[in-house]
């Protein structure tokens, strides 16, 4: 996939500013960190961003890759999600447009879409009720059309066996 250079140049330097700002160091592991969770695609998990760096030779605990992924989120380098299942879901925040998602609660697939009625309906409920809209995330949990009808989903039986093969 690869990021582009320049944002992932920006991307450094706003996290090593904003560890000065915690008065924390920008350690090569923190900087090894950002490039790998900017490398991931779409939506991921600590365990994701751990396997992928360990399969790269990376010497990281999963400990350490959850309190960067934690600082990279409060710096604004990445966006957490919590999609009701347990797991925390993080994607890049640079240089992504908004979006909401939709979750299907049985193959657990994250769709992400846009749709400029919803966001004209949100902006007038604020208006509505006298507030500035300062952030939002919409999150509608769905039901795949295979699994009512079927109840078996490809997708589902995708993601278990790729969870099964990453576990090895």
């Amino acid at each position: 996939m690869g990021v582009d250079p320049a944002i992932l140049d920006q991307a450094l330097d706003a996290f090593a500013a904003f560890l000065r700002s915690k008065r924390l160091k920008a350690t090569e592991q923190r900087r090894t960190l950002v490039r790998a969770a900017l490398e991931q695609p779409g939506h991921f998990t600590a365990e994701n961003l751990h396997r992928a760096m360990v399969r790269e030779g990376e010497r990281v605990s999963l400990a350490t890759v959850y309190r960067g992924l934690s600082l990279l989120e409060e710096a604004g380098l990445l966006e957490g999600h919590d999609f009701a299942d347990g797991l925390r879901r993080y994607e890049r925040a640079l240089d992504r447009e908004h979006h909401d998602h939709m979750i299907c609660v049985d193959c657990r697939a994250v769709v992400e879409f846009q749709n400029p009625q919803i966001e004209r309906l949100q902006e007038a409920v604020v208006k509505e009720h006298g507030f500035a809209l300062h952030d939002h995330s919409l999150t509608l949990f769905v039901t795949c059309p295979g699994w009512r009808e079927r109840k078996a989903c490809e997708r589902r039986d995708q993601w278990t066996r790729r969870q099964r093969a990453n576990r090895r």
